[in-house]
Protein backbone atom coordinates (compact mmCIF):
# COMPACT_ATOMS: atom_id res chain seq x y z
CA UNK A 1 0.00 0.00 0.00
CA UNK A 2 2.86 2.36 0.69
CA UNK A 3 4.54 1.98 -2.73
CA UNK A 4 0.95 2.63 -4.38
CA UNK A 5 0.60 6.02 -2.93
CA UNK A 6 4.30 7.13 -3.52
CA UNK A 7 3.29 6.29 -6.89
CA UNK A 8 0.74 8.81 -7.00
CA UNK A 9 1.94 11.19 -5.42
CA UNK A 10 5.08 10.99 -7.62
CA UNK A 11 2.75 10.81 -10.60
CA UNK A 12 0.73 13.93 -9.43
CA UNK A 13 3.97 16.11 -8.81
CA UNK A 14 4.93 15.54 -12.54
CA UNK A 15 1.18 16.53 -13.19
CA UNK A 16 1.50 19.35 -11.18
CA UNK A 17 4.63 20.77 -13.20
CA UNK A 18 2.72 20.72 -16.29
CA UNK A 19 -0.19 22.76 -15.10
CA UNK A 20 -0.13 26.65 -16.15
CA UNK A 21 -0.28 29.40 -14.44
CA UNK A 22 -2.65 32.28 -15.89
CA UNK A 23 -0.69 36.24 -14.88
CA UNK A 24 -4.22 37.57 -15.98
CA UNK A 25 -7.49 37.38 -14.47
CA UNK A 26 -9.27 39.68 -16.16
CA UNK A 27 -12.32 39.21 -18.53
CA UNK A 28 -12.40 41.78 -20.63
CA UNK A 29 -11.86 41.88 -23.98
CA UNK A 30 -11.37 45.91 -24.85
CA UNK A 31 -7.39 46.05 -24.31
CA UNK A 32 -5.16 43.07 -23.70
CA UNK A 33 -2.64 43.36 -21.05
CA UNK A 34 1.08 44.05 -22.47
CA UNK A 35 3.50 41.51 -22.02
CA UNK A 36 6.82 41.97 -20.44
CA UNK A 37 8.49 42.76 -23.34
CA UNK A 38 6.42 45.30 -24.54
CA UNK A 39 6.53 46.81 -20.74
CA UNK A 40 9.94 46.84 -20.91
CA UNK A 41 10.82 48.05 -24.62
CA UNK A 42 8.14 51.02 -25.18
CA UNK A 43 9.77 54.71 -25.09
CA UNK A 44 9.41 56.12 -21.63
CA UNK A 45 6.31 58.72 -22.03
CA UNK A 46 5.90 60.59 -18.70
CA UNK A 47 1.99 61.33 -19.36
CA UNK A 48 2.04 57.73 -18.68
CA UNK A 49 4.56 57.31 -16.37
CA UNK A 50 2.03 56.18 -13.52
CA UNK A 51 0.10 53.45 -15.60
CA UNK A 52 3.71 52.36 -16.61
CA UNK A 53 4.75 51.87 -13.61
CA UNK A 54 1.54 49.99 -12.12
CA UNK A 55 1.42 47.99 -15.26
CA UNK A 56 5.53 46.93 -14.34
CA UNK A 57 4.72 46.30 -10.60
CA UNK A 58 1.64 44.06 -11.57
CA UNK A 59 4.16 42.76 -13.66
CA UNK A 60 7.11 41.35 -10.85
CA UNK A 61 6.67 37.64 -10.14
CA UNK A 62 6.40 36.85 -6.78
CA UNK A 63 8.17 34.08 -4.51
CA UNK A 64 4.81 31.61 -5.35
CA UNK A 65 5.58 32.46 -9.22
CA UNK A 66 9.43 32.18 -8.81
CA UNK A 67 8.96 28.68 -7.08
CA UNK A 68 6.73 27.51 -9.16
CA UNK A 69 8.90 28.28 -12.46
CA UNK A 70 11.91 26.81 -10.70
CA UNK A 71 9.80 23.99 -9.99
CA UNK A 72 9.01 23.40 -13.49
CA UNK A 73 12.63 23.68 -14.39
CA UNK A 74 13.55 20.27 -12.15
CA UNK A 75 10.81 18.12 -13.32
CA UNK A 76 11.05 16.11 -16.24
CA UNK A 77 7.85 16.03 -18.06
CA UNK A 78 7.32 19.65 -17.24
CA UNK A 79 10.83 20.76 -18.83
CA UNK A 80 10.06 18.84 -21.92
CA UNK A 81 6.38 20.76 -22.08
CA UNK A 82 7.82 23.74 -21.78
CA UNK A 83 10.57 23.41 -24.02
CA UNK A 84 7.88 22.49 -26.68
CA UNK A 85 5.57 25.08 -25.92
CA UNK A 86 8.65 27.89 -26.21
CA UNK A 87 8.43 29.00 -22.21
CA UNK A 88 11.33 27.32 -20.98
CA UNK A 89 13.55 30.50 -21.63
CA UNK A 90 10.81 32.70 -19.67
CA UNK A 91 10.71 30.23 -16.93
CA UNK A 92 14.27 30.25 -16.24
CA UNK A 93 14.40 34.09 -16.12
CA UNK A 94 11.79 34.23 -13.56
CA UNK A 95 13.50 31.18 -11.43
CA UNK A 96 16.52 33.07 -11.15
CA UNK A 97 15.30 36.43 -10.15
CA UNK A 98 16.30 38.07 -13.54
CA UNK A 99 13.17 39.00 -15.00
CA UNK A 100 12.38 40.83 -11.45
CA UNK A 101 15.84 42.78 -11.77
CA UNK A 102 14.56 44.25 -15.29
CA UNK A 103 11.23 44.95 -14.62
CA UNK A 104 12.48 46.90 -10.73
CA UNK A 105 15.46 48.79 -13.21
CA UNK A 106 12.85 50.04 -15.60
CA UNK A 107 10.43 51.39 -12.84
CA UNK A 108 13.38 53.13 -11.51
CA UNK A 109 14.15 54.17 -15.15
CA UNK A 110 11.02 55.86 -15.46
CA UNK A 111 10.75 57.57 -12.22
CA UNK A 112 14.35 59.00 -12.56
CA UNK A 113 13.25 60.69 -16.08
CA UNK A 114 9.78 61.91 -15.31
CA UNK A 115 10.87 62.85 -11.76
CA UNK A 116 9.02 60.66 -9.92
CA UNK A 117 9.18 60.43 -6.41
CA UNK A 118 7.60 57.59 -4.47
Amino acid sequence: MPRNTAIVIAISAMLGGCTSTSTSTSTSTSTPEPSQADLLDRPIDCAVADLDIAALEAAVPGAAERLVSGARLVIPAARIVGRVTGQLDERREIASGRTEADLRARIAAIKATCAINT
